[in-house]
């Protein structure tokens, strides 16, 4: 029981300690925080593409449904998290399931699904641009409250680094527990070829649908948790299609089809480029986007299966060598 859990289990007691090495210094904490809610969201974003073949390029379209959410219900009408999060994430399933059943009526796949996702996410972009109440492009500042549990209004980083280590360590065990049941099998048979799974009784367009939704839901969780941390939403950084691409870039460095790659990848990458922008963009402006690039090219063709890939393919060479030696010692000692 515990090994099946392994791929959920180690990233959560490798985040824990990430956190509690963050607690020295509050520069850490914050790249600890975009690193663990941006890599739990690739998480969910993997349960699609890696998992059902389903690419999406408009993951930001739920993200920003969260924020909005959140942002939207504190400051028109008062309302806390307990009442906005589980909002955030009815709005976000309901979009997931119009947009799913809009585009696996007409049996959209491949690159036409993945611009189809873009084009939602493009439009809802465009929308809340040009809405007042939302505060168009100028964003939504949420306002400070003496309330402190009920707002997740804290003076330090340190409270929503742990919020956010509890949402990692869900997002890995629940979807561990998906991956090694009935839907697991029938995602990766769907990612594999849909129409040999259909053709033996597998109801892809249903299943499909479950993961979209859950990926969904998981994401506006993650956008509605980044509204109550930086207390500030705007069109560019929660529904802009930046986020998307990113979201793709971590799946592809760090491992598609892995529960833990794209959260591998967002720990290299958001590092390197907050690093790089600290401690040379003084000298010259967008030296981290050109490392950053760099980085994503180099290791995209070096390392095509990404550089989980290449971690799982040695424990799983490593693993019968293990065997093999244990079984030479057990025979040495049944030996006379």
């Amino acid at each position: 029981m515990l090994r099946r859990f392994l791929p959920a289990l180690v990233p959560t007691l490798l985040a824990i300690a990430g956190f509690c090495f963050s607690l020295s210094d509050p520069y850490f904490m914050e790249i600890f925080i975009m690193v663990g809610l941006i890599g739990t969201v690739a998480v969910a974003w993997n349960l699609m593409a890696g998992f059902t073949g389903l690419v999406s390029l408009g993951h930001s379209l739920f993200f920003g449904i969260g924020a909005y959410t959140v942002a939207y219900g504190q400051v028109g009408f008062g309302l806390g998290p307990l009442v906005t999060w589980p909002i955030a994430a009815l709005l976000a399933l309901a979009s997931a399931l119009f947009i799913g059943l809009l585009c696996f009526r007409y049996g959209l796949r491949g690159y036409f699904f993945s611009i189809a996702t873009l084009a939602f996410s493009e439009v809802a972009f465009l929308l809340v641009s040009a809405t007042l109440w939302l505060g168009r492009s100028d964003g939504m500042m949420l306002p400070s409250s003496p309330e402190t549990l009920r707002y997740l209004q804290f003076d330090h980083k340190w409270p929503y680094g742990l919020i956010i280590v509890g949402f990692l360590a869900l997002t890995l065990f629940l979807s561990q527990a998906f991956l090694a049941t009935r839907p697991g099998f029938y995602w990766r048979a769907i990612r594999d070829n849909e129409g040999a799974a259909e053709a033996l009784g597998v109801p892809a367009m249903r299943y499909k649908l479950l993961a979209f939704g859950l990926s969904a839901v998981v994401t506006a969780i993650g956008g509605a948790i980044f509204a109550n941390t930086f207390a500030f939403v705007d069109p560019r950084s929660t529904l802009g299609v930046e986020l998307s691409i990113q979201l793709l870039v971590f799946g592809i460095i760090g491992g598609l089809g892995l529960l833990w790659g794209p959260l591998l990848g967002a720990a290299l990458l958001i590092p390197a480029g907050e690093l790089l922008r600290t401690y040379l963009g003084a000298g010259f402006h967008g030296v981290n986007i050109v490392a950053y690039a760099l980085l994503m090219i180099v290791l995209a063709l070096l390392l095509p299966q990404g550089l989980g890939g290449v971690l799982a393919a040695r424990l799983r060479r490593r693993a019968p060598k293990k065997q093999a030696a244990a079984g030479k010692a057990l025979a040495v000692e049944a030996a006379p």
